[in-house]
């Protein structure tokens, strides 16, 4: 006769409880454990630790797993396999590589995070997997940070609305996954953008700016949350029993599974000195409501020992297990299921159509002086013909640049992988090809071997010596135009790979001064991980365009821009510095620098050498056509409790094509004795706008819109007076200044 938990009639706490009461707590103990299917003793982790989880098992490994464990599990439980599945199920060959996060961010669509949920999803579940850790929550304030390209950018409005229809996406496609919010939390904030080092932060910073995205995630159903590998004031997040229990079990009253990252226990002994030892660590990590452990072996042991000595009580271990088996019910893992058909997913070439729409729409153009579109802007009159491009620099035709983190498995094999996604990526020199091919341009390239991000300075005084740059000057000025794209390497960035200088590195900015010096007009296009130092680059260029790592069809989506088949429509998620020691430039700064003080300068907030501005700024970005912001108008002055007040305005596109302008609204509020910052974003619409025609946008503002937290961190709604500010970026300048009351509650 079958056990009831089998029973799929019953209800999932009904199932739950009937299978809890059957288990050893060796069986309860492994469910509470994920480790990797690598290394040549893994098949034997199933039987050794009654294993619950693994990670990255890809290919045939699944099914060979999960057969083992159907043999070797006494009770039945299946497996539930983990992937870093970051922007797109990457890590396996053929599927779908969108741009990263930083890249989708410049979207400002939620819908084409929605999209590449669902495709995700459904690619991931044809391999057999069931959970992503996916997606980053991390606030991208200091692009030293090796992991920023992982980020939505800077503002965590931005940041909670692009990872809430991200995560719909995946839980609600046809072949639904787990999403996992991570690094749970403030793990970007860490001390000198390194990684995983300690993160000081007040508890009225993470509230105000950490902690909402999560939030936003753990109330609308996102399945799984992972903790971060930093401490935070002091204490490993894993064990942050504030962070873990407090906010997150308490406060948001959260009941899904929690899971470490890799291995936060034994790295709070071998790397934090935060415990004397593993057995320390675990019971550190199981007083603040971890669920799953990842990459720590030596926890079964641990913990068996614990509660056997009293320590730990079993209903504590009972609790996880009770989620971790939820997160199996309810994914179907328990039933027959019928997975999505791996060969006729990837034949649909539908999924590539989204691919390079989010590419495009990632795009983001912030300088043109009239050079752009090629062969239709104002610079290519009757006179002036395009007849020959010079495109220099290894990363437009680099794959490995091109894709960015996690779109390859993890480790060194990645730096040297030739064969992963070559099929389906179009790079920027072979999209550039094919049009030039197709309307008799000619087009010359200069790669690796002489420009890019790991050229080095010996090798720029051999190019010196050898009369290359001599040549290449005749080059530039032989040109009609020349494409400069330039920006950083897969070695450069990503998890352990911290930068403390942000200047485009290699030999790249003096091959960008001797293209410069030619006098033909460049077009530089920054394909890299995050923001650099780009001054001269941005001073010098006719055209600038900013891709991050736009995926495997950002070849094709760049073309399209430069030849105006697309109008750009991308705008900044995240500030660029000027200068690495200008740091931070996010543009939500609270205001109160001396320096205006100052009579020996100008009276503004700056170093003596430096302004306090961005180069660049968040929410910053143009297209083809130019955008006129009539005066914003309110329907009324106060805001009540009772009644929302609508600010509108109207969006003229004056230019000759179709455009997408992204209206951003900002606030600023006095706090009673609270320093808060100098705007905020409140809300955004990214807008259609047709050749010539006018449209109003309209945003309408609840007092439960303004909820702050007072000097006393109690979360209240806000009265008083504000600011509002519509426009288009961040900047002041870019923005109209409203003043509204917002009446006391009651």
């Amino acid at each position: 006769m079958a056990f009831p938990y089998l029973d799929s009639d019953l209800g999932t706490s009904e199932r739950v409880a009937d299978l809890l009461q059957r288990m050893t707590l060796e069986e309860k103990v492994g469910q509470m454990m994920q480790l990797a299917a690598q290394g040549d003793d893994h098949e034997g982790y199933i039987e050794r630790y009654k294993l619950g989880s693994y990670l990255h098992a890809v290919g045939g490994d699944v099914d060979r797993l999960e057969a083992l464990n159907q043999q070797r599990s006494r009770l039945g439980i299946p497996l539930i396999f983990g992937i870093d599945a970051i922007h797109g199920h990457c890590l396996e060959d053929l599927t779908t590589v969108f741009p990263v996060q930083l890249a989708m961010a410049c979207s400002w669509n939620p819908s084409i995070l929605t999209e590449m949920g669902k495709i995700t999803a459904n690619e991931a579940r044809a391999s057999k997997l069931h959970w992503t850790f996916s997606p980053v929550l991390c606030v991208g304030r200091d692009p030293r940070w090796g992991r920023t390209s992982e980020t939505f950018g800077e503002d965590p409005t931005l940041i909670a609305e692009l990872a809430a229809a991200l995560v719909d996406g995946y839980q609600h496609a046809d072949y639904p996954l787990a999403a996992c919010a991570k690094h749970y939390a403030a793990y970007g904030e860490t001390s000198g953008g390194r990684d995983s080092a300690d993160a000081n932060v007040s508890e009225r910073q993470m509230r105000d700016v950490f902690l909402p995205p999560f939030e936003r995630l753990a109330r609308s159903g996102c399945k799984t949350f992972m903790a971060g590998y930093q401490s935070l004031n002091g204490i490993p997040c894993s064990a942050n029993t504030w962070l873990m229990n407090t906010v997150l079990r308490e406060e948001w009253q959260y009941q899904g599974v929690v899971v470490t990252d890799w291995n936060n226990c034994g790295q709070m002994v071998e790397l934090q000195s935060a415990a004397t030892d593993i057995k320390e660590a675990v019971a550190l990590c199981l007083e603040a409501s971890n669920d799953v452990f990842m990459s720590t072996p030596d926890f079964f042991e641990c913990t068996l020992a614990l509660v056997r000595e009293g320590r730990i009580p079993e209903d504590r271990i009972d609790q996880s297990v009770v989620r971790v088996l939820t997160l199996k019910f309810e994914l179907g893992l328990f039933e027959a299921q019928a997975a999505p058909d791996r060969s006729q997913l990837l034949s649909d070439s539908g999924r590539w159509q989204v691919a390079l729409e989010a590419a495009r729409q990632s795009i983001t153009m912030v300088k043109n002086d009239s050079v752009l579109p090629l062969s239709q802007g104002a610079y290519w009159g009757e006179t002036r013909k395009l007849r020959k491009i010079l495109l220099v620099g290894d990363n437009a035709d680099n794959v490995l640049n091109q894709l960015g983190d996690w779109s390859f498995m993890p480790g060194m094999a990645a730096y040297t992988d030739t064969q992963t996604h070559r099929a389906d990526t179009v790079t920027l020199k072979a999209a550039l090809d094919a049009h030039c091919d197709a309307h008799g341009i000619a087009l010359e390239y200069i790669g690796a071997d002489y420009c890019g991000p790991l050229c080095s300075a010996p090798a720029q005084s051999k190019l010196k010596a050898s009369g290359w740059l001599e040549a290449l000057s005749v080059k530039a000025g032989e040109s009609d135009l020349i494409v400069f794209c330039a920006g950083d390497a897969l070695k450069q960035y990503g998890e352990f790979h911290d930068r403390a200088d942000l200047e485009i590195p290699g030999n790249q900015n003096a091959i960008f001064e001797n293209l410069q010096a030619s006098g033909t007009p460049v077009v530089s296009i920054l394909l890299m991980s995050k923001p650099h130092c780009i001054n001269r680059i941005l001073e010098q260029s006719a055209s600038v365009l900013i891709a991050f790592n736009p995926g495997a069809k950002g070849g094709t989506a760049l073309v399209e821009c430069l030849f105006g088949a697309v109008n750009p429509s991308g705008r900044l998620p995240i500030s660029f510095p000027r200068h690495v020691g200008q740091l931070p430039v996010y543009y939500n700064q609270a205001p109160g620098w001396h320096a205006p003080v100052s009579p020996l300068y100008d009276g503004k907030a700056r170093y003596i050498d430096l302004p306090q501005s961005p180069l660049l700024a968040f929410g910053e970005g143009m297209g083809y056509s130019a955008i006129q912001y009539a005066q914003a108008q309110l329907s009324a002055d106060i805001l009540t409790s009772q009644e929302c007040v609508r600010l509108t305005v109207s969006v003229r596109n004056l230019g000759g094509r179709t455009a997408v302008e992204l209206v951003q609204l900002y606030c600023s509020q006095v706090i009673q004795g609270v320093t808060s910052p100098a705007k905020r974003l409140l809300s955004f619409q990214r807008v259609t706008i047709e050749a010539g025609a006018e449209l109003a946008v309209s945003f309408e503002l609840a007092a439960s819109d303004l909820m702050v937290w007072n000097r006393h961190l109690i979360s209240e709604r806000y009265s008083g007076t504000l600011t509002l500010m519509v426009g288009s970026s961040s900047r002041s300048e870019d923005l109209q200044h409203l003043g509204l009351s917002v009446a006391p509650e009651g």
